[in-house]
């Protein structure tokens, strides 16, 4: 059985779709242990948007645990957080880590020359290279900084939304930095999440092989890296464990025998 570590809900995330009975039912239907939930904390959001993308943390834990006591026996619901990486603001993040019992804290960054791809689509101008690994550098500047976190979230994140022929992310675009980023995780014993929405954008766009490249994965290992983390980043109760069946099978194949979920901010392994 599968615990997906990244899920939203129109509760306390901007971009949720879902409520919790629907979360609860989709993790249901997914056959899950235990699902994580992760509501967006992006403080200072660049973009004007209806609803705001950082949650109201001290309701979603009031919320949280009266949801918990009502989930059925056979689920269990865990507390995490999504935050939004900003260099400004580590310090705020880590006052709030402090505060609250999370499980699990996925630290992502949703920016990229300071506006999220999502709706700055000129970045993509710059040409895949020169973009990519920028947004690889961004991720280093996380990984080895002051920031407190489990799991860093989606390193692909600025494919989902590129115009390129082909938008997946791959070792060769910026070898030397991948690995320094891989150490970086290492060094700190944070896990690299696998995010399952990424590949469903690329089976989308009718990508001839939408799991994640085998050299990205293959070098993370090679410089020992051990901790992976399975998350949907379901915004709706349909993407919940959405591609995990041959997420396993692939990584399975690249010689990765566990996947890393987090209880109490410690980590956990469990059998892929």
């Amino acid at each position: 059985m599968f615990i997906d570590s990244h899920s939203h809900t129109k509760h306390f995330s901007g971009d949720g779709r879902m409520d919790i009975s629907e979360l609860i039912s989709g993790s249901l239907a997914a056959s899950l242990q235990a699902i994580v939930i992760t509501e967006h904390f992006d403080d200072d959001y660049p973009h004007d948007v209806d609803t705001p993308m950082a949650c109201d943390i001290d309701a979603y834990f009031e919320s949280f645990q009266k949801w918990k006591a009502k989930a059925p026996a056979s689920l269990e619901l865990r507390f995490g957080i999504e935050l939004g990486y900003q260099r400004g603001l580590v310090q705020r993040y880590n006052d709030i880590v402090h505060r609250f019992p999370f499980d699990s804290i996925i630290m992502s960054s949703h920016l990229i020359y300071g506006l999220d791809p999502y709706f700055y689509r000129d970045c993509y101008d710059q040409g895949a290279k020169e973009v990519f690994t920028r947004y690889i550098n961004d991720l280093i500047e996380i990984a080895s900084g002051e920031s407190n976190f489990d799991i860093l979230g989606h390193y692909d994140y600025i494919g989902r939304y590129a115009p390129y022929k082909d938008c997946k992310m791959y070792y060769d675009i910026c070898p030397d930095e991948f690995d320094t980023l891989f150490t970086a995780l290492i060094q700190t014993n944070r896990s690299l999440e696998i995010n399952t929405r990424s590949i469903s954008k690329l089976i989308s766009q009718g990508h001839s092989n939408p799991m994640p490249d085998d050299r990205v994965l293959l070098r993370y290992k090679d410089l020992g890296g051990t901790f992976i983390t399975l998350g949907s980043d379901a915004h709706t109760s349909d993407g919940i464990g959405l591609h995990f069946n041959e997420t396993r099978d692939y990584l399975r194949s690249l010689g990765f025998a566990v996947a890393t979920v987090f209880k109490e901010r410690k980590p956990q392994t469990i059998s892929l």
